[in-house]
């Protein structure tokens, strides 16, 4: 694995944001955007994609306040699917586990794991 500062972006991290990618043995990445409030997490976008750039998943801490239909039971903590695996446009699922980059680390690690990537 390997890391660099940045999330894909184009930005770096600064005081009031932390941005890094990590780049697993498969290729994949993660890219990560943190809103830090005084040093605090407030918000987060873990954002892993494929090798080619393709979205495998989301990991999201933003609030929908605004429209409960894209709210999830785990407000605000919810999941975005790949594009193939989305029923409509505002395709969010529940994120009841993996709300810490920690335990995001340790499910992609399952994964990789399970599919023999590693």
């Amino acid at each position: 694995m390997d890391s660099s500062d940045g999330d894909g972006s184009g930005l770096l991290s600064s005081r009031s944001f932390t941005r890094w990618t990590l780049t697993f043995h498969d290729g994949s990445k993660l890219y990560i955007t943190e809103h830090l409030n005084q040093g605090i997490i407030q918000m987060y976008f873990y954002n892993w994609v494929s090798i080619s750039g393709e979205v495998l998943a989301k990991f999201h801490s933003e609030p929908h306040d605004e429209d409960k239909r894209y709210q999830t039971v785990t407000e605000p903590f919810h999941i975005h699917p790949p594009e193939e695996a989305k029923i409509h446009n505002s395709t969010r699922h529940p994120n009841f586990y993996h709300q810490e980059l920690p335990q995001i680390l340790e499910a992609i690690f399952i994964y990789m794991l399970a599919s023999k990537k590693i």
